[in-house]
This record gives C-alpha cells, sequence and structure tokens, in this order.
C-alpha cells in the first residue's frame, strides 16, 4: 500500500532580492494511514513550509509531494481546494472561529465547503461536537467560551468531514499547559480510534506526545524516528552552546 503522504526530494525555493532562499532543501518522508507524527523545529527550520505543502496551501518548487499516490504538484487550484475540504482537516493555533455563528453553525460552515447536502450537515456537526466534549453547548457563540473550549470546537470543525488527515498547526500555542495538556489528551484519543494526525510544533515537549517525530533543520530532515529517540528533539541548552 502506498504511503498516505509521500515527500520526494522536495524543494521550496523562494528568491528575496539576490538571495535564494531553501525553505525546504531535497525533503523526503513517508508518513502512512493511522501514524501521529510531529514535524517539529525552530523557525527557519521548513517546519511551516511542509505544513503548507501538506495542507495543499502550496505546491514545491522541485521534486513530488504525493497525497494518497497521486501528485499534488501536478493538480489545479480547483482539484486543491477539493483535497482541503474534503480530504484534510486543519486545526489552527488561532482557532479561526466565525464569531458571529454558533458551534453548531461554525462545524456546519466546513461542511457546507465540503459539498456535504444541507439535511446532513446539522446532524454530522452535532455528532463531532458531541464528540469532543461540547454537546451541550451548541447554541454557544465562540466568545461563550474558554480558549480550550474554542480549540476543541476547532478539532470538532477537522473531524466534521472525516478526513485522511488531521493536520494541527501548534494546536497548543494559544493555551495554558493544563488546557494545552486536555487537547493533546484528545489528539492522543483520536488518534487512537485510527486517525492520522500529523502535528507541527516547535515545542519539543508538545512533539513527544507523538508515535514519531521528523525533526527539520535549514529545510532539511535531521531526524526521523521514535518520538523517544536521543536525537529526536534538541536540548534548549545544547542548541544554545
Amino acid at each position: 500500500m502506498a504511503p498516505l503522504i509521500e515527500f520526494r526530494n522536495v524543494y521550496k525555493i523562494y528568491q528575496m532580492g539576490d538571495t535564494q532562499v531553501r525553505a525546504a532543501d531535497g525533503i523526503s518522508m513517508k508518513i502512512d494511514q493511522g501514524e501521529f507524527v510531529a514535524i517539529v523545529g525552530q523557525s527557519g527550520s521548513g517546519k511551516s513550509t511542509c505544513m503548507n505543502i501538506i495542507g495543499c496551501l502550496d505546491v514545491p518548487t522541485h521534486g513530488q509531494y504525493l497525497l494518497k499516490g497521486q501528485d499534488v504538484g501536478q493538480m489545479k487550484d480547483d482539484q486543491l481546494a477539493d483535497i482541503r475540504n474534503k480530504t484534510l482537516g486543519f486545526i489552527f493555533q488561532q482557532y479561526n472561529l466565525l464569531p458571529k455563528l454558533n458551534l453548531l453553525e461554525n462545524v456546519e460552515v466546513s461542511l457546507m465547503y465540503a459539498g456535504a447536502p444541507k439535511r446532513q450537515r446539522a446532524a454530522r456537526a452535532r455528532q463531532v461536537l458531541e464528540r469532543v466534549g461540547l454537546g451541550d453547548k451548541l447554541k454557544h457563540k465562540p466568545s461563550q467560551l474558554s480558549g480550550g473550549q474554542q480549540q476543541r470546537v476547532s478539532i470538532a470543525r477537522a473531524l466534521a468531514g472525516a478526513p485522511s488527515v488531521i493536520l494541527a498547526d501548534e494546536p497548543t500555542g494559544a493555551l495554558d499547559s493544563r488546557t494545552g495538556r486536555d487537547v493533546l489528551g484528545l489528539l492522543q484519543e483520536l488518534h487512537n480510534e485510527g486517525n492520522t494526525i500529523v502535528l507541527i510544533t516547535h515545542d519539543n515537549s508538545i512533539a513527544r506526545q507523538a508515535q514519531r517525530i521528523i525533526r527539520l533543520e535549514d529545510g532539511k530532515v535531521v531526524y526521523d524516528g521514535p518520538a523517544d529517540g536521543n536525537q529526536a528533539v534538541v536540548n534548549p541548552e545544547e542548541a544554545a552552546l
């Protein structure tokens, strides 16, 4: 079976004046269905570039990105939009909820963009909100919720379309440590249920919660292996030396 996600010698090159910036510098990696993988690195490491390519928000300058065996770099804009709506579920650091809509409506909007029939949208939105523990707050507006609850809504929204990949970009970055642990616990539960999760983070302790870590430096993969490996993360004190 082909990997769910595969980078084949992927480059993303930007021209900034006379300087050529290699945000991704020959990255090759594979992620299989059902894995929980953290892509970790400091600012400038290339992790955000990887996230954008995996999320079909950008395409490689050179190399191939295959999603379910299909070459994403050869797709047209409408095909990429279709993948974002139906194959990928996004969880963002800042939640990106619509303030004038209640929770049920916020989740329904994502289903509407994915083309789900109107009759099914409310039932599915209710189901995923109940799954993340917010079944008693369906009519609440985002402003009536805590940060952790708002992030749970964004997780429900990501789950609504039954995506092949849940792509979480610094999902605990705006939360206190206790609430962040709760959100990570929910991601662990979703992984245990068979969901594929790709977590983007600069935080070593967050990355360690994954099953596997891909660590980037200067646009290159410097580690790809178990989350408890000796080289999986960098000790901040060592990095400062």
